[in-house]
């Protein structure tokens, strides 16, 4: 990172620190003599011992993103210093005014950014015992997810939700995105060894691309530490009520191969998901069990202080032999079909960071396989093969540091095919291919005007996407040769009444490219006399907002909050065809707008407070004929109202332990339209919460439920045959951590 410390008093340059570093600090040291100033590219260890060089105290680092100072004496000559309890009588100099993030692709702090989002680190995700990153997603005011139970998320923000087309929501894995080419899928990322989760709030179309709609959701990694040897091992096991046992392991190592170079860093899970879902015409019980198991390996080599590099392997696997989380009001299904999924991602990314700037890099290749076998109705069997294939490359270049004007320009080129085999019953076979080569131009700046406490941001995207895609039936072919292209502009005003304290204005714009419409499904509704486009049409979002965030009470109360007004034009919806078997047109679009807000609150080192909820009004602009949809249907999958809280707490528990409990509430109100026609979901109301005991030698143990209040509400809505997704039923755990 660039740090850029002036020689001052320890307080004041903790302070810069931890806004530089994105790190919290505590300290015992406070109000010592001046330290010399700290400038250059170095890692955050190496600024800080060049901060402390000199200054009577030394540090003790506590996990990725918090650090403790105290005074030299406290631990004479331990290389490795012991965890410190943080007690009240240890002031804490930064708290959420540290929180760094990269939303805009380059390094500034969340409070400054004039987008709405929301940012959780990864030893909040481990003190709340979030599993999922979907978890996350759940938890966000203006967001909301479906788990699927076979790999994949639904994920909607802002009233941005459907189940066709490209993804609508981006979704990236660190630097690398994620695309389904053809249909929104988002992979069930496991929260373990993670650095941080952002989720962007509104059209994100200039910096990430295509799909990015309604927002963008970002899983960031914890990269290889040079410095220091690290070992984490969890296991966990749990009992679901009515339903079966669940187990899982998970495991990181970090191994500096070079000091100050070269580091590795390995992170593995596998997982036994509890089953309790019945089948009704076998009588087998907890069919639904899921094996998950994912691998993640990164190399980091650093030639220079300026120059790194990460070469980067990660690996999903889902195995559902007995379906997802689809069931009837009885926690029962008569109809499933087994799944299996496996994501494949090798990358390589580097930067180079000159005298105010930097140059990014990245190269992908993302594979996914996922096969389908059962029935997709009690009356109609389902085979499917999919593959698909994405590469990408970015280059981008962007200022660092403190500046007048801020920018980021850069260029992006995907190749993407995909190749489809399926067998529906009563249809005939068919198979579909897709090639897409897209490509894009951008960038956006931000200039802080005459007076400094007014900055204006304008950003610009040209995208192109060139697609030819074949769908073939037994005796009929359908073909797309087409080019979709667009501009997405972002212009947004903000203003600074004080220095914690963002206001703004936006105004963006989304895109999406269109797609071929299958054969089988032309030739199925040809049967029932539906005429259907041979091509759906893209869709585009333009999205207006208003939006306020403020760090109070020296940084311990956090508050956001934004209203926004989108049109969403040529949304694709399904058209049934049958019960089970649809046709795409495009509608009209939506009208989507809404409130958000949230706030959080850290009244000392020990406590802390989250509230949070929306409201969205997310409706279909006008008939869709040949759908049960009118104007005024709300838009698929969304909930009107949402709410979540969460309290966390810990205390000293005799002279080394550690106690902490926490406890959270997430509420969404019914999802009203379903997947093409059916019946409203429910109401959820899903309260988690864990006790525990972690020592300072690395020990933790837990004791966790989830879903407490054993709500059996459709999280979606249902199908014609009454089946919708669930949350699994009250479940009971013990997890166990050690980290070295």
């Amino acid at each position: 990172m660039e740090f850029d410390i002036a020689g001052q008093a320890l307080d004041a340059a903790l302070i810069d620190f931890s806004r530089q570093s994105r790190m919290q600090v505590f300290s015992s040291c406070v109000g010592r003599q001046k330290v010399a100033p700290v400038r250059g590219y170095l890692e955050p260890r190496q600024a800080l011992e060049r901060l402390l060089a000199g200054s009577g105290c030394t540090y003790s680092v506590h996990g990725a993103d918090a650090v403790s100072i105290q005074p030299q004496a406290a631990v004479p000559g331990v290389d490795r210093p012991p965890a410190v309890q943080r007690t009240a009588d240890m002031p804490t100099v930064l708290s959420m005014v540290g929180m760094r993030v990269t939303a805009r692709k380059r390094d500034e702090r969340q409070i400054d950014v004039p987008i709405a989002m929301t940012a959780i680190t990864g030893e909040q995700i481990d003190a709340m015992g979030i599993t999922k990153v979907a978890e996350v997603i759940a938890m966000t005011p203006g967001a909301g997810s479906v788990d699927n139970g076979m790999g994949f998320t639904q994920v909607q923000i802002r009233g941005v939700s459907s189940s066709l087309g490209g993804n609508d929501n981006g979704y990236y894995l660190d630097d690398i995105p994620f695309t389904g080419v053809t249909v929104p899928w988002y992979p069930e990322v496991r929260s373990w060894d993670i650095d941080r989760v952002e989720i962007l709030k509104g059209p994100q179309g200039t910096l990430f691309g295509e799909g990015s709609m309604g927002g963008t959701v970002r899983t960031l990694t914890r990269k290889p530490d040079l410095e220091a040897f690290g070992a984490a091992f969890e296991a966990s096991a749990s009992t679901t009520r009515d339903g079966g046992n669940g187990w899982g392991g998970k495991a990181m190592l970090n191994v500096p191969l070079v000091k100050d170079k070269l580091a590795a860093r390995v992170a593995v899970t596998d997982e036994s998901l509890s089953g309790w879902i019945d089948d009704a015409r076998s009588g087998r019980k907890d069919i639904n069990e899921q094996r998950v198991r994912t691998g993640r390996i990164k190399l980091r080599f650093t030639p220079t202080e300026r120059w790194d590099m990460d070469l980067a392997y990660w690996k999903y696997d889902s195995d559902a032999p007995g379906g997802g989380n689809s069931a009837l009001n009885d926690r029962t299904t008569n109809s499933y079909y087994a799944n299996t999924d496996t994501w494949e991602v090798a990358s390589f990314a580097t930067r180079y960071a000159f005298d105010g700037s930097q140059l990014f890099y990245s190269y992908a290749v993302a594979d996914l396989a996922y096969a389908s076998d059962g029935m997709l109705n009690p009356t109609a069997t389902y085979l499917s093969a999919i593959r698909i294939g994405v590469r990408t490359h970015e280059l981008r270049w962007s200022s660092t540091g403190e500046r007048t004007l801020d920018w980021t320009v850069g260029y992006y080129l995907r190749k993407a095919d995909r190749h489809d085999r399926s067998s529906i019953g009563g249809v005939p076979p068919s198979r579909l291919q897709q090639f897409n080569l897209a490509d894009a131009l951008f960038g956006e700046a931000t200039l802080k005007l005459p007076n400094p406490a007014w900055s204006l941001t304008a950003g610009l995207r040209y995208f192109k996407d060139d697609v030819d895609a074949e769908s073939v039936s037994t005796d009929r072919t359908s073909t797309l040769d087409a080019t979709f292209d667009s501009w997405n502009p972002r212009l947004a005003l903000s203003f600074k009444p004080v220095e914690d304290t963002t206001l703004y204005a936006s105004v963006a714009r989304g895109f999406r490219s269109g797609q071929l419409q299958p054969i089988a499904t032309l030739l199925l509704a040809e049967a029932n006399g539906i005429g259907l486009p041979a091509a759906i049409a893209p869709d585009s979002i333009l999205t207006y907002e208003l939006g306020a965030k403020s760090l109070l009470a020296g940084g311990r109360l956090m508050l956001e909050g934004a209203v926004f007004h989108s049109d969403w034009k040529d949304v694709a919806v399904r058209v049934p065809i049958t019960a089970s078997i649809n046709g795409l047109i495009n509608s009209r679009g939506t009208r989507n707008r809404g409130v958000e807000a949230n706030l959080i609150y850290t009244p000392g080192a020990s406590w802390m407070l989250q509230v949070g909820g929306s409201w969205i009004d997310a409706t279909y602009a006008e008939d869709v004929e040949k759908t049960p949809l009118r104007r005024g249907t709300p838009v698929y999958n969304v909930p009107r109202t949402s709410f979540s809280a969460s309290v966390a707490h810990d205390w000293p528990v005799g002279d080394t332990l550690k106690g902490i409990v926490r406890a959270g509430v997430v509420h969404d109100a019914r999802r009203a339209t379903a997947l093409t026609s059916g019946t409203p979901g429910d109401a959820v109301t899903s309260v988690d919460a864990r006790i525990g005991l972690e020592s300072p030698s690395g020990w933790s143990g837990y004791l966790y439920g989830e879903n407490l209040t054993d709500d059996n509400g459709a999280l979606n809505a249902r199908s014609v045959a009454g089946i919708g997704n669930r949350l699994r039923p009250r479940t009971l755990g013990l997890m166990v951590r050690y980290d070295y």
